[in-house]
């Protein structure tokens, strides 16, 4: 028994040598048809001759062996031809050896073989491309049954012992043997599959990698400073005109062709992502072997350890030149735009706003409304200009952004404060509440203000005739929410997922009336994200709508609160001594007694003077006496002594006249007059204190006020220059220069107070000046560039033209110069 048992081992083992036939040079003959169907019919036709030479004789002339375990395995690995030809061939050896079963046997032969090829091609029908488990338990079943059908078939032929012995030997070897060998082949058909897979994919990443617009890299930073690149994806042909395997060998021939500052900049931004464990970019120039100096993008994901214990970059460079020059040219363009568009329009704003106060003398009525239309649509254009310069440097990160900390509240007064002369014939009340004290964000008060200024605007304009606006300050959770809310006619539910697209308006009539750049709420939402803020809306059709802009809270007490911003003034002129006018002050006080009192103190202080209880006296005795200043009273009895100031002012006689203003009302005064105020002395409050007036009528003696304040204007179209020279008057004395050499002769020639700058001249940029303008003058740029904040910090103020109208810098400079004589005073005083 253990003999048989061990006899069809042996018959069954020889079924290995097909087996690792097929893996030898399976692959070759895969694809081929006919060959691989011959080739490996004949091969198990020899193998089952192999396994028939050491049968199992249950009988006489009755054998059992692996010859079916042999054909079954022909069909799978051969083909349906080469189970054909191994059936033929074990058939023929049946009958060679001859018996009592040589027809039983060759039957089964013939059996195995046509239900493994119909097995075969079903599967095959079926598009099952591998030889699969299940297919293995139905072909083992199928064999198993083959023998045991015939034996039912020929039971004539043999006794019931001989068939129960031959089946016994049979149905486990065909079973077993054909399940084994199947395990077996499925095990190759799954490596070969996975290796094909795998070389597919390496095929597929390694086309993909090297037809991509860039360069796939992988490195590793070998020394300090040292780079070595494990992989080059093929792009590296065309960036650097050498083969990634060159690259690899030799790293040098990148390095080499990156400037020395780009070189630094890589091996500074690896040894950062080194530190931190994290991804790196940077832009770098390089110059190819014979060609023109280019930009890459090179960016690497986190670093790993690979399989051998290295710390290696995967990543990516791209040649970004064209976007660089795209941006360059979207820079240039921008800055035409800015100042061949700004420039114009601020002559053009300037001239009407000038014509509208009166500067050109009263209009007739019909002239008077056709000036305020251009006047309107003059601004209208200013603001599309400047919100589309915005919105494109927001969206391409050029609008510089300066963030500190800063308490909110003071900055929404001033854009609320703004805003309250914004379309005041609809006569829209504004109100603000604040119901978080010392809330502070971290914010930059430019930008913030200018978000505020779009949504107060956008609120006005759609608030009804008599409307209501309220803006309020609160707490959200760990964020400062400013909540802006109007009573218009609320945002339809169509146009709501629009509100913050680009050139995007309600469609209805009430605000078509009103107009706008569809800009603004762009501009907010872009602003709001760069705050690290969130901008929000609800809106109730008829009854109004809440714009929300939530900012993170700092709650750091530690941090400074930055205030506002304050005017500088640098250096103190020196008035020349001029010889006074007279020897008496003018005393203009509506009561006695206090007149009494300021005659007494101003004669201690040796000096006569006149009293005038009105302003017609006053301006009596102004035409016939010769006053070396005088002492103005704000408010007279049924009169107001602003207006006695302002007729002074507009006498030529007496334009440069000292003016002591002496009153209980200074402050209302002194914010009345404003930048207006030029000539004043000195602000005293009643009662009077002495020292303070001697101190003034000593400062009133000497001159100072006689000298108008000295402003320069550098600026080459010329246009700008006479607006601005309008809108400042007779309170200063005005000079011009149109370009960098000629201010630098000016400056060296003249003094001068305040230099009003712009940037770009014909002959050079303005900033070019700052150098050379002695510390003791003030500087105001005034350009239609932005600045930026370094630059702006070096002077007094920054302003842009079509953002701020030539009267504003008109105000601007007289307060500068307000600033400079009262600075003077509290120096005196000290």
């Amino acid at each position: 028994m253990y003999t048989s048992i061990i006899s069809m081992i042996e018959s069954a083992s020889v079924i290995t040598l097909a087996v690792v036939f097929s893996l030898i040079v399976g692959d070759r003959l895969r694809g081929r048809f006919w060959a691989n169907n011959i080739v490996f019919g004949v091969v198990f036709g020899l193998v089952g001759l192999l396994s028939m030479s050491s049968p199992v004789e249950v009988a006489p002339g009755v054998i059992v062996d692996a010859r079916n375990v042999v054909t079954a395995m022909s069909a799978v690995i051969g083909g349906p031809l080469s189970a054909v030809i191994t059936a033929l061939c074990l058939i023929a050896v049946r009958w060679t050896i001859g018996g009592a079963g040589v027809i039983p046997g060759s039957v089964t032969i013939s059996l195995v073989a046509a239900t493994s090829v119909i097995l075969v091609l079903w599967w095959k029908h079926r598009g099952q491309d591998r030889y699969r488990f299940s297919a293995a338990l139905m072909l083992s079943a199928v064999v198993t049954a083959c023998p045991v059908a015939t034996v039912l078939y020929f039971s004539q032929i043999f006794d019931l012992s001989t068939s129960i012995e031959a089946l016994m030997f049979s149905i486990p070897t065909n079973f077993f043997g054909v399940l084994l060998f199947s395990f077996l082949v499925i095990a190759e058909e799954q490596r070969r599959w996975a290796l094909s897979a795998y070389a597919d994919t390496q095929s597929q990443v390694r086309n993909l990698a090297d037809n991509a617009p860039g360069v796939l890299f992988q490195l590793e930073l070998v020394r300090e400073n040292e780079i070595r690149f494990i992989y080059m994806s093929g792009g590296a042909q065309r960036y650097f005109r050498s083969s990634p395997d060159e690259i690899v060998a030799n790293p040098n021939i990148v390095i080499d062709m990156l400037s020395q500052a780009s070189r630094v900049q890589m091996e500074q931004s690896l040894h950062r992502s080194f530190d931190t464990q994290e991804a790196w970019f940077s832009e770098v120039k390089y110059r190819p072997s014979e060609g023109e100096e280019r930009w890459l993008r090179v960016a690497a994901a986190k670093p790993r350890w690979d399989m051998k214990g290295r710390l290696i970059w995967d990543g990516s460079l791209f040649d970004i030149t064209d976007d660089k020059r795209t941006q360059e040219m979207k820079n240039e363009f921008i800055s035409t735009v800015s100042h061949e568009l700004r420039t114009p329009l601020t002559s053009i704003r300037g001239s009407l706003g000038l014509i509208s106060g009166g500067a050109a003398g009263e209009l007739p009525a019909k002239a008077s409304a056709l000036v305020k239309i251009a006047n309107s649509n003059a601004e209208r254009l200013v603001r599309l200009i400047n919100d589309i310069l915005d919105i494109e440097k927001i969206e391409s990160g050029h609008m510089p952004f300066h963030l500190k900390p800063q308490a909110l509240f003071p900055l929404i007064k001033q854009s609320t404060d703004a805003s309250r002369d914004y379309l005041p014939e609809r006569k829209v009340e504004l109100s603000l509440i604040d119901d978080a004290p010392d809330i502070r964000a971290n914010v930059d008060a430019d930008r913030l203000h200018q978000v505020l200024s779009n949504l107060l605007s956008n609120a006005i304009k759609h608030s009804p005739v008599n409307g209501k606006v309220s803006v309020a300050l609160s707490r959200n959770g760990q964020r400062a929410r400013i909540a802006v809310s109007d009573q218009g006619p609320g945002i339809p539910k169509t146009y709501r997922e629009l509100v913050f697209e680009k050139f995007e308006q309600v469609d209805g009539s009430a605000t078509k009336s009103v107009g706008g750049t569809g800009l603004g709420l762009s501009i907010v939402k872009a602003i709001v994200e760069k705050l690290d803020g969130e901008v929000s809306f609800e809106t109730t059709v008829g009854v109004g709508t809440t714009f929300y802009v939530d900012l993170p809270e700092i709650v750091d007490s530690r941090t400074p609160i930055a205030g506002a911003t304050e005017t500088k003034i640098r250096g103190e002129g020196v008035a020349a001594e001029t010889q006074a006018r007279g020897k008496k002050i003018l005393i203009c006080e509506d009561e006695p007694d206090v007149a009494a009192v300021i005659v007494a103190m101003l004669r201690e202080c040796d000096v006569e003077s006149d009293v005038a209880p009105d302003i017609q006296t006053a301006l009596a005795r102004l035409s016939e006496g010769d006053y070396v200043a005088m002492t103005l009273d704000i408010r007279l009895a049924g009169e107001s002594g602003i207006d006695l100031y302002q007729q002074i002012r507009m006498t030529p006689a007496l334009k440069d006249l000292p003016i002591i203003v002496i009153s209980a009302v200074v402050d209302e005064a002194r914010k009345t007059l404003n930048g207006a105020a030029l000539g004043v002395v000195d602000w005293l409050s009643k009662p009077i204190d002495i020292d303070r007036l001697r101190m003034a009528v000593t400062r009133a003696r000497q001159g100072d006020f006689l000298r108008r304040p000295s402003v320069l204007h550098v600026e080459d179209d010329d246009d700008v220059v006479e607006i601005i020279a309008a809108s400042l008057g007779d309170a200063v004395s005005f000079d011009f220069a149109k370009s960098v050499s000629g201010a630098r002769k000016k400056l060296i020639d003249n003094h001068y107070d305040l230099i009003i700058l712009d940037l770009e001249l014909t002959d050079g940029s303005g900033v070019e000046l700052l150098n050379e303008i002695p510390s003791d003058a003030s500087v105001v740029i005034f350009s239609a560039t932005e600045v930026d904040r370094d630059l702006a910090d070096k002077v007094e103020a920054a302003m842009i033209k079509t953002k701020t109208s030539e009267i504003e810098i008109g105000t601007l400079v007289k307060a500068l110069a307000e600033k400079r004589m009262n600075d003077r005073t509290c120096a005196n005083e000290a």
